[in-house]
């Protein structure tokens, strides 16, 4: 417990880091929908635009594992500075090769992955400091508020993207993003996030992150609930992965619709998520955390397979459908996300974050590989339903097995292990 939380002033700290990850999740944002922009500009290839996202991606999935072993020897409010800092130095790094007409596509390739590699430093780092700024009894409204800041950051991101494209150059587009990781690194200087690694521990070596990589994986197969929990998470990401990268496809194919249609459509999810996350801030959800991801899947599930059957005409439903799976999703990911931080080993949970991470992006281009095929074997609307179906039969199927019911309350003494040395 840092002192922050024993003086009772975890919510001042939070709030510094909730601001600063705000405006470094814009300047992201801003960024990204500048270079898809640009890309699509300048190539016009599907192709072009499918790599940038694999490039993307892989970083991620790769250095996921590696980046929470170290989020669980290196003080995480160190990683969380220098990975700000490393993703605004690309971003410099583009600005100025862009301005000097030297930005080629292959580099815009490699800063996609650069940038990359950063966030998954980032990513399990910021999760699992959570714990150690806000008491457990009220991560899920952390965690809610948190993915209100996210949601807030999509919905406006692309209107204030296409505004900035239009007025500014993306050279100058790319120093908001230097401009954004600045404010966020300030206000991050003050908050106190402690070491969890002892003082007399030795710095650790290759061998001890693959070490703690391998007792991670050992210490989630061993807990059989947290073991189904992450698998929900994973399976849940490679069902509606294929709806969000066609959703412009089914806008544009099924309902006939155009470029208005489609922000439509984006914005009525993107409110979903940020009225869910208020609901779940306000109220803090069930006692039993685990209901609300019960709940949630079989909401999504029926708003989905509703959404599924809808006919050409019917855009506006379909758009209610969305708001209703943005407002589900948030029943899911913050009381899932702080089942985890709440429940796992505070020296553990790096760990297992990064591995959740990885587990869940992995499943995105599987999917998307399988899914192409798929649309021209049964066409886009059947990957609506048939995901809603399986994720409400999923949900239902939830309250039945006993490991993840009791996730919150069996003890974790049992899973703690230590593997031999290699």
């Amino acid at each position: 417990m840092t002192k922050a939380k024993q003086k009772g002033l975890w919510l001042q700290q939070f709030m510094l880091v909730l601001v600063g990850q705000g405006f470094s999740l814009l300047g992201s944002g801003l960024v990204q929908f500048a270079i898809i922009w640009w890309l699509t500009r300048e190539t016009g290839s599907a192709i072009v635009l499918t790599a940038a996202a694999i490039f993307g991606l892989l970083p991620m999935i790769l250095i996921s594992p590696f980046a929470g072993a170290i989020a669980d020897r290196v003080n995480r409010k160190t990683i969380l500075m220098v990975a700000d800092g490393f993703v605004a130095l690309i971003s410099l790094l583009m600005a100025v090769l862009f301005h000097y007409g030297m930005l080629q596509l292959w580099l815009v390739y490699l800063f996609m992955m650069l940038r990359s590699a950063g966030n998954a430093f980032h990513q399990p780092a910021f999760e699992a400091a959570m714990p150690q700024i806000a008491p457990v009894r009220h991560l899920v409204r952390v965690n809610s508020a948190l993915q209100f800041i996210r949601s807030g950051v999509n919905l406006a991101a692309p209107l204030l993207g296409a505004i900035l494209i239009e007025n500014f150059s993306l050279p100058l587009i790319l120093l908001v993003d230097v401009i954004t990781a600045a404010i966020a690194i300030a206000l991050l200087l003050p908050v106190q996030i402690l070491d969890v690694r002892q003082p007399e521990e030795q710095p650790p070596t290759l061998r001890v992150y693959l070490q703690d990589m391998r007792e991670g994986l050992r210490y989630i197969r061993q807990w059989r609930g947290l073991s189904i929990l992450i698998l929900i998470f994973a399976f849940t990401n490679f069902l509606f992965s294929p709806l969000v990268t066609l959703m412009a496809l089914i806008v544009s194919k099924h309902f006939n619709g155009g470029a208005l249609e489609y922000s439509y459509v984006e914005m009525m999810l993107a409110a979903g998520i940020l009225l869910g996350s208020l609901a779940i801030t306000a109220w803090g959800g069930f006692r039993r955390r685990i209901l609300n991801i019960n709940f949630g899947q079989v909401i999504s599930g029926v708003a989905l397979t509703v959404a599924g059957f809808l006919r050409p005409d019917a855009l506006v439903p379909f758009m209610f459908c969305m708001l209703v799976c943005g407002i589900s999703s948030c029943f899911i990911n913050a009381p899932a996300m702080a089942i985890v931080q709440s429940q796992v080993d505070p020296d553990m949970l790096g760990r297992v974050m990064s591995i959740v991470s990885a587990l869940c992006m992995l499943a995105m281009p599987v999917s998307l590989i399988l899914a192409g095929p798929l649309v021209e074997l049964i066409g886009l609307m059947p990957l609506i339903y048939i995901p809603g179906i399986i994720s409400g039969l999923l949900g239902v199927a939830c309250f039945f097995i006993p490991d993840l019911m009791n996730i919150e309350t069996k003890s974790k003494t049992a899973v703690k292990t230590t593997v031999p040395e290699m």
